[in-house]
């Protein structure tokens, strides 16, 4: 088995502003492991400010298993765990000529194609949303002040009207007492969920206990193995950032059984990350559920080509992306 590792930085078209800063490129490392002929990718892009990322850490945990490489044992750092696990991975899909979706999934059907919401900023690119087929839309909270944020969530609302889904999503800005406040201000608008109104998994519990909205666990996930208390009643499953494809689908798999709505969605990804995301997303089991944003079309340059989405859908392509390199 050969490994290669090589530096990524990809720019993004637009910045996203977040609550934790804005979010201008993507700086990592792209995963080679070829053997027998057969070569598989993975990817490692831990975003600055996101609980446990390091980037020197995660290139030094590539590094030394790069420098042995077990496929039973991988490296304990979690970008660099899910970087190796997805090269692993495309690695048996390209062999058995599977698509990763069907590796993960083993004998059962996978589906063909992944219903996902839209990322929004405002009234006006959620109607266009709308108009490009987008059954559910997710808005950034929490980067205002609170009359500003009902302000710009009501004129989604009032853009979108009341047959499309409405997401938010505050990225752990607020504290407890303000996310009671905000939540009970903003259930008038027919909020689906809400991810991560505070950060923190004791608080988002209590916050959750008290809302009238249903609370999403994101970044304070920290691992598959984390314990979601009763309250949360929604997963957000980014599988790069939680320690690869097949991990993530195991929790996944958990989380569903325990009767938790789980929404798969990408880390900012590459198409390499992106189309993990939608891997496991086509694996899990039905009913088909609305995932996260896949953006084709995110970076200036990106590794790798996506299917283009169409009426809010994208298409499992029926083999992996090879980077273009």
């Amino acid at each position: 088995m050969r490994v290669k590792l090589r530096e990524i930085v990809l720019k993004l078209r637009h910045p996203v502003i977040t609550s934790r800063g804005a979010i201008t490129q993507r700086d990592g490392m792209l995963v080679q492991v070829s053997d027998g002929g057969v070569t598989g990718w993975g990817e490692a892009l831990p975003m600055p400010g996101w609980p446990g990322a390091d980037l020197s850490a995660t290139r030094r945990a590539l590094e030394q298993w790069a420098a042995d490489p077990d496929p039973d044992d991988l490296p304990d750092e979690r970008f660099a765990h899910g970087a190796v696990e997805l090269a692993l991975l495309d690695l048996e899909a390209r062999r058995t000529g599977k698509t990763q979706a069907e590796a993960l999934a083993d004998v059962r059907p996978v589906a063909d194609q992944v219903e996902l919401n839209a990322l929004v900023s405002d009234a006006h690119t959620a109607v266009a949303a709308v108009a490009a087929g987008f059954r559910t839309v997710k808005l950034k909270v929490g980067a205002s002040d609170l009359e500003e944020d009902v302000a710009s969530v009501a004129a989604v609302r009032g853009a979108i009207g009341d047959d499309t889904r409405l997401r938010l999503d505050a990225n752990g800005a607020w504290t407890a007492e303000e996310a009671v406040e905000a939540l009970a201000q903003l259930e008038q608008y027919a909020i689906e969920y809400v991810e991560e109104p505070v950060a923190g998994m004791d608080a988002l519990a209590q916050v959750a206990s008290q809302s009238p909205i249903p609370v999403a666990v994101d970044e304070s996930l920290g691992s598959a193995e984390t314990q979601i208390p009763e309250s949360i009643a929604v997963v957000v499953v980014k599988p790069m950032a939680l320690g690869g494809p097949r991990t993530a689908y195991t929790a996944a798999h958990r989380w569903i059984g325990q009767g938790r709505k789980v929404v798969v969605t990408n880390f900012f990804d590459s198409a390499i990350g992106q189309h993990a995301a939608l891997s496991v997303a086509a694996a899990l089991p039905s009913p088909p559920q609305v995932h996260g944003a896949i953006t084709p079309a995110l970076f200036t340059h990106d590794l790798a080509d996506l299917p283009p989405i169409a009426d809010g859908r994208c298409p499992l392509p029926t083999s992996s992306p090879t980077p273009l390199v």
